[in-house]
């Protein structure tokens, strides 16, 4: 006995199994786990934070990658800002659902120093803080409160 392949009736894939319409109203409803962020994601990401900050960038294309806070810190008038470019970034993960990173950025020939936090979110990484640390004019002097 022979079996019949051209009249046999092909098998479906597998369906996942389909979504009520609670469940679909839910945002939080089967979203996927973001992935850890690799180095030069995070380079990638910081790259944009600084186009926006020197305003090469228009801030409405980042306001899914940053928090509220960061927006408005970035959202401000924009002065005529020198171009930084990054240059080193090293990340660290002290928590699994955080990554620290940071990194030297060179502007005008001088180097400074960049802090950001990016924070896991049911939608996506996003950027919690953002430091862009220069260092103050000769002639000012900076007095930090000592910690109590």
């Amino acid at each position: 006995m022979r079996t019949l392949v051209h009249n046999e009736v092909p098998r479906r894939a597998e369906q996942p199994p389909a979504m009520t319409p609670h469940e679909h109203r839910r945002s939080d409803a089967r979203w996927p786990v973001p992935r850890q962020l690799e180095a030069g994601e995070v380079g990638r990401l910081l790259t944009m934070l600084l186009e926006a900050y020197d305003g090469r960038r228009p801030v409405p294309q980042i306001r899914g990658l940053v928090a509220p806070e960061v927006l408005a810190g970035l959202s401000g008038p924009h002065l005529a800002r020198p171009r930084h470019r990054l240059r080193r970034v090293h990340v660290c993960t002290p928590v699994p659902e955080v990554i620290e990173a940071c990194a030297r950025v060179e502007a005008d020939g001088r180097s400074f120093a960049l802090a950001a936090r990016f924070t896991r979110r049911p939608e996506g990484w996003q950027c919690v803080r953002f430091a862009l640390l220069k260092p103050g004019r000769p002639d000012q002097q900076t007095r930090r409160p000592a910690a109590a």
